[in-house]
């Protein structure tokens, strides 16, 4: 768990004094369809002829045909960075030009390195390239919830394809696009036990849970 501690501390009298602290966490899934799956909804998509060239079948697709997928696992934890904290304080402060969480400018990364996260971070870890590490772009604008915020992203069936061991959120300047390279800023970074590997054909979806209390 990430912990930014805040602390604002009032003595009275006697009394032990009150600490006031936040807490942030992430909760990752990732849900997988496999090959057979996946050809399957596009199937059943392209038949109706609706689907522009080029189209893969996303979570909301499967969730659609009442596709469930093949396994899904959950883990829990992740450091917020240096300059994910930072991002956020400026935003809360309205300070500078700042380029905010959103729909067009928010990608969920993956690597395949296990290399332990730290608050320094500013990318993955994984070596260069996309046969080790690939962002892609969330489905749409953050779910807000009570004291939560969500982003999901869909890795088609060439996309993604190593062995899936970090997790990250970076965020850009809209609009930005599925690529090997970090944008300008690393929100946050998960080094994970191993959650597999995705093979070519399949398609996996990352879903990022953030928390603070």
């Amino acid at each position: 768990m990430d912990k930014a501690r805040a602390l604002d501390a009032l003595s009275v009298g006697n009394a032990a004094p009150l600490a006031e602290r936040s807490f942030g966490t992430t909760h990752w899934r990732v849900d997988r369809w496999d090959a057979e799956q996946t050809k399957w909804a596009a199937r059943q998509f392209d038949a109706l002829g609706i689907m522009p060239p080029g189209w893969a079948p996303d979570a909301d697709a499967f969730a659609t045909l009442r596709v469930r997928p093949y396994l899904t696992t959950e883990l829990t934890g992740n450091l917020i960075t240096n300059a994910g904290w930072t991002r956020l304080m400026n935003l809360l402060t309205n300070q500078g030009a700042t380029q905010a969480l959103t729909a067009t400018a928010t990608r969920i990364g993956v690597g395949n390195s296990n290399t332990a996260e730290a608050y320094t971070d500013t990318d993955l870890q994984a070596a260069a390239g996309a046969a080790n590490r690939y962002f892609q772009p969330v489905a749409g604008a953050g779910t807000l919830g009570t004291r939560t915020l969500a982003f999901s992203a869909t890795f088609g069936t060439g996309d993604g394809n190593f062995a899936w061991n970090e997790f990250g959120i970076d965020v850009g300047t809209p609009t930005v696009t599925g690529g090997t390279t970090v944008n300008a800023l690393l929100f946050n970074r998960k080094a994970s036990i191993a959650q597999g590997t995705k093979a070519a054909g399949q398609t996996w979806t990352a879903t990022a849970t953030i928390t603070f209390s």
